[in-house]
């Protein structure tokens, strides 16, 4: 019996991407899940090819850039299954632009949902995780060590991320809770998709090359893995290992690798802001 079996997980931007196949990975392994997401009908969708009975999913429409919209959730995750084992913060997007092409609003909108909303997942779960002892799961990114030219804003919201789940995982550790901060590499999902407000583009392509692809569905795999194992840090892809190896022992390498192969962020098409 996996050790996951009945216990209670709540995901945050489960309507897709990483999120979407955490729900279904601890669903196999016997979780009872807290799906929490702004769009109502994917997550009703994912939730009814789990589980159509609907005995162990509970999807709640929630967007973490809301103050009160995640101690909500919690409370109506508590009268269906009283408790939350497992927080998952993984909703976040991606903006990109040189700093003189985007203005304070662009870094702000970016960290409302890539730190706030964080800090908003954490404390509105926080009591239940010291009562459970349960864990802490932070989405990060690779990009969390490494911040490329025209990357600013989404670069500095995953370092951020990376420094709290450090300063974390010692300050919760009294209460049992173990803290994983995950850094992804390039993973198939919609976030290139996503333009500087937030929106989704269906038209646009996918300008990282396969090779440098890994599924959602072993991103998640690995992502429960090293919950199971309570890890700290958990680097995916090969080459995101690599990064992080180099920038902790021959950070001036990277730099000139980076340097020399021109590596850039890839800027975003320009969109109508939102008013």
């Amino acid at each position: 019996m996996s050790k996951f079996n009945n216990q209670v997980v709540l995901i945050t931007g489960a309507s897709a991407g990483i999120g979407a196949a955490l729900a279904q990975e601890f669903a196999s392994q016997g979780a009872n899940l807290v799906l929490l997401a702004r769009r109502k009908e994917r997550l009703a969708a994912i939730a009814t090819a789990i589980d159509p009975t609907g005995q162990k999913v509970l999807t709640i429409p929630c967007d973490v850039t809301k103050d009160g919209e995640l101690e909500r959730a919690v409370e109506l995750a508590h009268s269906k299954f009283t408790k939350i084992d497992i927080a998952i913060a993984n909703a976040g997007w991606s903006v990109k632009g040189n700093l003189e092409n985007l203005s304070l609003a662009d870094y702000r909108l970016q960290w409302e949902t890539n730190v706030f909303g964080v800090l908003r997942t954490i404390y509105a779960t926080l009591n239940d995780l010291k009562h459970t002892q349960g864990s802490l799961v932070i989405i990060s990114s690779v990009k969390s060590y490494i911040s490329l030219e025209g990357d600013s804003a989404y670069s500095s919201s995953k370092f951020a991320l990376r420094a709290l789940c450090e300063s974390l995982s010692k300050e919760l550790a009294p209460y049992g809770i173990s803290v994983t901060h995950v850094c992804p590499g390039y993973v198939a999902t919609e976030i290139r998709q996503i333009d500087n407000q937030g929106l989704f583009h269906n038209d646009w392509q996918d300008h990282v090359s396969p090779k440098l692809l890994i599924s959602a569905e072993q991103t998640a795999q690995q992502i429960v893995q090293a919950i199971n194992r309570r890890q700290r840090e958990q680097v995916l892809t090969y080459y995101g290992k690599l990064v992080v190896l180099l920038k902790r022992h021959m950070p001036w390498l990277l730099s000139w690798l980076i340097s020399k192969m021109e590596i850039k962020a890839k800027q975003k098409k320009n969109t109508t802001s939102l008013s």
